[in-house]
Formats: C-alpha cells, structure tokens, sequence
C-alpha cells in the first residue's frame, strides 16, 4: 500500500492519454494510410490538446521526448559525416564543391538579412517596447553573458581540435570541415591510386546510418505528441508573466511565421522555381518536428529525408543542409535579436540613428554564423548581439521566457530556411529533379495507389514513389542496369529497359541516364540509400 501511495493519479492518467493517441496515430497510419506530414501536424495538435487536457501537468512524459531527441541527435554528426564524404567522393569535381559551398553559405546568409531587415522594418515603426520597463537583473545577466564567447574564440571553434570530441559534441562546423578535407584528400588520390575501397566503405556506411536514421524518423509523429504537449505546458506556465511582453511575443510569432513561409515561398517560385505549396508539404513534417523540438540539429535527419521527395540531389542536400544548421538561421539570429534589441532601444528610450541601425544589422548578420542549432540558441545570438552593440544585457533577462516560446516558430523559420537554399543551390547547380518535382506536384510520392503499365501492355500495381538517383550513384548500383534482373525477382534474366515492369512491388526506368526507382516505402532518404538492397530482395507478387 505505501508503494502505491507514491504513485501520481495525474502521471498515470497522462501516459494511459498518451498511449491511447499513440495507438490512433498508428491506426491512422497502418489502416488509413495517412499522410505523413499531416499524420506530423495531426500528432502536435493532440500534444497540444493533451496538455490543455490536464491543465499542463504533464512533466512524466518529458522522458519520452527526451529520449527521442537523444535518439536522433546521435544519429546527426555520423550522418553529416559520411554523407559528406560520401557526396563528395561521388561528384569528383572541387569545382563542383566550390559551386555548392560557396552558394549554399551565400543564400543562407542571405535569408538571414532579408530577415534582418524585415524585422527592422516592421519593429521600428511600431516602436516596440515603447513604455515598457525593464527589470534590471544582473545576477542573471553574468550567466547570459558566459553563454558568449570573444569573436577570436568563435573563429577558432570553426576548425576541429578533436575530431572524436567534435562528433560527440555535434559541432557541425568542425565534422563539415574535416569531412570536406578528407573527402577532398580521397578524390585526390583516387587520381593516381585505386580508392574503391575507401570511397564503397563510406557510400556503404551511408546507408547503414540512413537506415538507422529511417527507424528513428519513423518514431516522428509520436514524439511529436509528447512533445507538443511539454512545450504547450511550458508555454501556458508563463502565460500571466508574459502578459506585459505580449506585443514582443505576437509580433515575434508573426515575423517568423512570415519568414518561414512566405519569403522562403518567393524564393521557392522565383529562384528555384519550384511551387511553394507542393515544396512545403514535402518538409511540413521536419517543420513541425522543429516548432516542437526547438532543435535545427535534432530536425536534421528529417529535413535531409524530406528533400528527397521533391527532387533536391543528394549531394546538395547532405551539404547544405547541415550547413544551415550553423549559419545564417533567420529565425534564431535574425528576427528575435532585432526584435530583442529594438524593443530594449525603445524602452531605454536611446536615440538610435540609421547609421547605428545599420551597424546593427551588420552585426546580426556576423553573429549568425557558427550559431548552434540547439534550443536556447536565441537568446545567446541575441547575447552576442547586445554585447557587441553595447546595449545592457542584463536587460535581455525578462525577454527570455518570451525567447523560449518564439523559439518555437523562430526554429522552424531557421529549417525552412535551411531547406530551401538547398532547394535554390540544387536548381543552380543542375542537381535538381525534375521528374521527382513533377510526382510531388501530382501529391503522388507519398501515397501507396497507383499503376505502372507496362511495354507488355500489362498493368502492374505499383506505388508512385518516384526515387531518383544518376547511374552509379550510392544506393542504386550501375549493375543493377548492366545486369540482368537478380535472381528471385522472377523474370527472365533480361537487362532492364525503360519502362519495363520487375515485379509488382517495384518497377524501374531508364529517363536521361536516369534510374528512376518506384518502390513501397516512402518517403526514402535523399540519395535512395537502401534502393539497391530493395530491388535485390524484392519478390515478385
């Protein structure tokens, strides 16, 4: 009796409410097929209402998210790693490089000034924080201000020290920098020296990562419900405390809700001339992932996953995307530490001329880059920024409740930022596909139904889940082209040719050099890692 006394009534109640929804969602995936991204933003509505349920007392289920976060996050500096080298090794070309990384810093420092400016734009002329006063806490200030560090020491955290500590510390900047050497060092000497060997040991470690990070994805939408409800509860415990701050608070919502979607929409039409509705459906799951978990690095595998389903290459996508998780960032490092400062300007009452606003801006946007992409990122860039500018940082310290909620939309502005260079850079580049673009334009790449017909004339069930890779590419070996179909498939040993039919789970065609795969699960990682085991196991219906 005395150990059951000590059992919360409350606790027990959540996580019976916290199964039940994890058996809906895996009903509404197993026997209504849903969508993954709606099952995604289905999942957070339930963590939100599961916390409004029970008043926000649902602190057991912390263990749950944290957990999950823990999960993917092992899984982030191994993946940017070998898929790095692994991208690398497969272009060949540092001309090539140069073009990818040279354009990917630039667009991400440029969504980060746009966002920058907007933000000027719109909190200047509102006067925000006019009237406001501010509480004067420098014992908390001194901690804000060790979260910093000086701009020497933020050049040197750039480049590895300890490539065994970088990875378990996830410093994406120094795990990009000694993957690009070292892939670099092995197209070199592959020019003189057989380097197969190297070059298939990474291809096949990719897709051993991609699939162990495809068991945690797929853990996505029930992670998401606890988590919507832990960062629901934490949002409405400061709610009365908030009230006084509550024009920062909306108007930081709104910018990064403006940022998130409409700039990146304009640059999606415009530049990578790609339709924004269909790009965002794509990535809706990584963004909710983001809004929930406040993490552009735990958000990584996601993003990099959902690339692949409209048409983004896989080199760009494993480059550029980890990229973003450190530079530029227009969510974290552009619009709250505008906001931060022009609301501390207005309510100090300073006279701020347009050359300081300027000086500002310049600013912001230096102290984006090699930000981290892990929650409470915010408030520390707008530390750096405050400390560069001179405006007193202890007054940042009632601003930060209200920084952990805006983290959420400022994160998910930060991703699709990310994600949406990399769209810009694989249209620049020439890596994007546009038959991969066409299926998610259709709303075919995630759904099961469809028909493949045959040269035979015949009708073969088959999934639209188009999976593009060039020859050769990881993942989808030139032999299985050169080849006659494996064993076991149950055809003819026949070469493949366009639009021949295998079996009836799987279909290939050759477009333009091309290997176009049709397989059942969806969404692959970029790359379609694990396609060429697929088709070697696949049997016929």
């Amino acid at each position: 009796m005395g150990a059951l006394s000590n059992i919360d009534p409350t606790a027990v109640a959540v996580w019976a409410s916290a199964v039940v929804l994890f058996a809906l969602i895996a009903v509404l995936r197993a026997v209504f097929k849903l969508n993954f991204s709606l099952l995604t933003v289905l999942a957070l509505g339930l963590g939100i209402a599961l916390s409004l349920v029970f008043d926000g007392q649902v602190d057991s289920l912390n263990l749950l998210g944290n957990i999950y976060i823990n999960l993917i996050t092992a899984l982030v500096a191994p993946l940017i790693f070998v898929s790095i080298i692994s991208s690398i090794t497969y272009v060949g070309s540092l001309k090539k490089l140069r073009s990818i990384g040279l354009r990917s810093v630039g667009w991400l420092l440029l969504t980060n000034l746009i966002a920058i400016v907007m933000t000027l734009g719109v909190a200047i002329p509102l006067h925000i924080g006019s009237g406001v006063k501010l509480v004067d806490d420098e014992s908390t200030a001194g901690f804000l201000t060790s979260q910093t560090a000086p701009l020497d020491q933020v050049i040197l955290n750039f480049f590895p020290k300890n490539i065994v500590g970088d990875l378990s510390g996830n410093r994406v900047v120094p795990i990009i920098i000694t993957a690009t050497v070292l892939a670099i060092a092995i197209v070199s000497v592959g020019r003189q020296k057989d380097v197969s060997i190297v070059k298939r040991f990474f291809e096949q470690t990719k897709d051993v990562i991609y699939k162990a990070v495809g068991y945690v994805v797929e853990l996505t939408p029930y992670a998401v419900v606890v988590l919507g409800a832990t960062s629901t509860a934490a949002t409405t415990s400061k709610a009365d405390a908030l009230l006084a701050l509550l024009s920062i608070l909306v108007l930081g919502f709104v910018l990064n809700i403006i940022q998130a979607f409409v700039v990146n929409g304009l640059l999606l039409k415009f530049v990578a001339h790609v339709p924004p509705l269909t790009f965002f459906k794509a990535v809706l799951p990584a963004q909710a992932t983001a809004f929930a978990t406040q993490s552009s690095v735990a958000t990584l595998p996601l993003s990099i996953r959902q690339l692949g389903t409209v048409g983004v290459g896989a080199d760009v996508a494993n480059f550029t995307t980890p990229i973003g998780t450190t530079i530029g960032m227009p969510g974290c490092a552009g619009v709250w530490p505008m906001l931060s400062a022009v609301f501390t300007i207005n309510a100090l009452g300073l006279g701020y001329s347009p050359a300081s606003y300027v000086a500002l801006a310049v600013i912001g946007l230096l102290s984006s880059i090699g930000t981290a992409g892990v929650p409470g990122t915010a408030i520390v860039t707008a530390t750096t920024v405050f400390t560069a500018v001179g405006l007193p940082v202890q007054l940042l310290v009632p601003l930060v409740p209200v920084s952990n909620i805006v983290g959420m939309p400022s994160t998910m502005a930060n991703v699709s930022a990310a994600v949406t260079c990399a769209a810009i850079v694989s249209r620049q580049t020439g890596e994007f596909d546009e038959g991969v673009l066409d299926s998610a334009r259709a709303g075919r790449h995630r759904h099961r139904a469809g028909v493949v017909v045959s040269p035979a004339g015949g009708a073969v069930a088959a999934p639209v889940v188009p999976v593009a890779a060039p020859l050769g590419a990881v993942g989808v070996a030139a032999s299985v082209v050169a080849s006659p179909v494996a064993a076991g498939v149950g055809a003819a040993h026949k070469p493949v040719q366009p639009g021949f039919a295998v079996t009836s789970g799987l279909s290939l065609t050759l477009h333009q050099s091309t290997l176009r795969v049709q397989a059942d699960d969806a969404p692959v990682p970029v790359g379609a890692c694990g396609i060429s085991a697929h088709a070697a196991t696949a049997k016929a219906a």
